[in-house]
C-alpha cells in the first residue's frame, strides 16, 4: 500500500472522511495520527514532502501526466 498525507479545508473534512470510510478495507484504511506510522514510515513521508516543497516530483509515477491534467 502508499500513504498520502492530504491536507483539506475544515469543512471538507468529514465528507472526505465519509467517502474514504465507504471504501473497501482492503483498499484503504484511514490513519487517525502519525502515532500509527514506523519511524521509517514518518520519515519517508518527511522526506517527500520535503522533496514536493523543493518541486521535485520524481518520486511521482507519471506526475508528468498528473500535472498536465
Amino acid at each position: 500500500m502508499k500513504t498520502v498525507l492530504l491536507e483539506i479545508e475544515d469543512s471538507s473534512y468529514n465528507t472526505l472522511l465519509n467517502f474514504i470510510n465507504n471504501l473497501p478495507k482492503n483498499v484503504c484504511r484511514v490513519l487517525d495520527d502519525d502515532d500509527s506510522l514506523s519511524q521509517q514510515e514518518s520519515a519517508h513521508i518527511q522526506k517527500m514532502m520535503m522533496q514536493i516543497e523543493q518541486g521535485d516530483y520524481s518520486e511521482f509515477v507519471d506526475w508528468d501526466t498528473v500535472k498536465s491534467n
